[in-house]
């Protein structure tokens, strides 16, 4: 059973929770689209790392997307925790890079930064991530994230845990077309990152989407004690449910686009 990095990584500490936009006001003087201020910038690195993304990674000279996620935010250290990139080979292109552009969602927006001379580690066989925070993240103060919607909507998920045939019953609260976040109400399967859940299924526009998952965060809290979410990358993903989730995705961003506007 693999180990989850996060309980390598994370300190035993308690954290102040910036659920406000306000606390990431930049100062009138600087560009509204960019925070530079330390103390902002580690809030939303933290606020980033607890709501638990799927993050976008790309990297110079390559034009294709990988995935990633925060595995841990060292506050005394300054440092962000990365895990490894998917697809693998990635990381092959990241060791020679050392500096890559990480783009995902918070509160609702979308924002963007650079991470430059990166360093590299691995534990039971898994790779990270380390690097210090950057010196400025894109943050514009409004939303565009198609997220907001998927809460809303409240999709089904159900889902077998392979390594205990347990199954698994809870709600999408981050859909991309290249993975998905759930809540379940509590963790009775004990899914640890490195799990895999087999005979996924959820339902966008009355198509059922079938697919299997290998997780990659773990997290818990949330609306109540027991709360547990998990989240990863489609495996098994048929042709056609991938042009229907990406169908879903572009409706719901043409639909925020729509309100933006009115």
């Amino acid at each position: 059973m693999l180990r989850t990095l996060k309980s390598l990584f994370r300190k035993k500490q308690n954290a102040n929770r910036f659920s406000s936009e306000e606390q990431y006001q930049p100062k009138s003087s600087s560009n509204p689209n960019f925070l530079t201020e330390p103390c902002k910038i580690t809030r939303l690195l933290k606020d980033i790392e607890s709501t638990a993304p799927l993050c976008t990674i790309t990297l110079d000279g390559s034009s294709e997307e990988f995935s990633s996620s925060i595995l841990d935010i060292k506050t005394g250290e300054n440092k962000i925790i990365l895990d490894e990139l998917l697809p693998e080979y990635g990381n092959n292109l990241l060791h020679h890079k050392r500096s890559l552009k990480l783009s995902t969602y918070c509160n609702g927006i979308h924002l963007a930064f650079k991470l430059e001379k990166i360093q590299f580690g691995s534990s039971n066989g898994l790779t990270y991530y380390k690097a210090r925070f950057p010196e400025r993240i894109y943050y514009p103060q409004r939303r565009k994230a198609p997220r907001l919607e998927i809460i809303t909507i409240k999709i089904p998920f159900t889902g077998i845990a392979s390594k205990n045939n347990t199954s698994l019953g809870g709600h999408v609260f981050d859909l991309s077309r290249t993975g998905i976040g759930i809540n379940l109400p509590d963790n009775r399967s004990r899914i640890q990152r490195g799990d895999r859940i087999k005979k996924c299924s959820i339902v966008v526009e009355g198509y059922r989407v079938d697919f299997d998952l290998t997780v990659r965060f773990v997290k818990k809290g949330g609306s109540s004690r027991t709360q547990t979410t998990f989240g990863g990358y489609f495996e098994n993903l048929s042709t056609k449910s991938q042009n229907k989730l990406s169908y879903f995705i572009t409706a719901l961003e043409r639909e925020e686009i729509r309100k933006q506007k009115a």
